[in-house]
């Protein structure tokens, strides 16, 4: 449901695998990169600039969702040290070109108003991969998902904006710098001041828009 996101999704009973397809002809077929054992949720896989590293969500040694990296070729599995807290989940990262992450986690202890706090809210972080520090950069009510990088290095993300607004057109693209500033919802018209009431994951989007 769209107040709910990776804190509520079952940790298992999945049949989840990264897989490769190589493009040398179009007779190729899958190679799996990357199987979690206990039938693991693996997901919202993004890749770094270089290609040669990929950060994908799944449940953490401490049983909360975590953001994991591996190699492209498989190799270097490990848990990125984020915020470690038991009742905390982190999820749904994004690199960016400076080395460092942006990723969604519940670590403001905040609730979706109108489900009595059951649904725990994501908002945006920054982990600094040289300092070892983390900051937190959205601080809305309810959740920000899907973070990706624009061509001009802009954050694009997904906001879900209660005020004012009926539910069912309540998740709008927003961007911001990478330290937090500038936020603004996306336009596709800036002429004209047109912009989608309703959009889902900002990373498939854009690629869309870009190919």
């Amino acid at each position: 449901r769209n107040w709910q996101s990776n804190s509520c999704l079952p940790k298992s009973g999945f049949d989840d695998s990264i897989e490769v397809l190589p493009m040398s002809d179009m007779e190729s077929q899958f190679e799996t990169l990357y199987k979690p054992e206990g039938g693991k949720f693996v997901g919202d896989v993004d890749l770094d600039f270089d290609g040669q590293r990929m950060l994908f969500s799944m449940p953490g040694a401490n049983g909360r969702w975590q953001i994991s990296e591996i190699r492209t070729d498989g190799t270097g599995l490990r848990e990125l040290p984020l915020i470690p807290d038991a009742d905390i989940d982190n999820y749904d990262a994004c690199y960016l070109p400076d080395g460092n992450i942006v990723f969604t986690s519940t670590a403001a202890f905040v609730g979706v108003p109108c489900v009595q706090g059951s649904s725990h809210v994501s908002t945006l972080y920054l982990y600094n991969s040289t300092m070892g520090s983390i900051r937190q950069l959205g601080f809305g009510q309810d959740h920000e998902w899907c973070p990706t990088v624009l061509n001009d290095g802009r954050v694009l993300y997904l906001r879900w904006e209660y005020s004012d607004l009926p539910h069912f057109v309540s998740r709008i693209l927003f961007t911001m710098n990478p330290d937090g500033t500038g936020i603004r919802q996306l336009c596709f018209d800036q002429e004209h001041n047109w912009c989608p009431t309703v959009m889902n994951d900002g990373r498939v989007l854009y690629t869309r828009w870009e190919y």
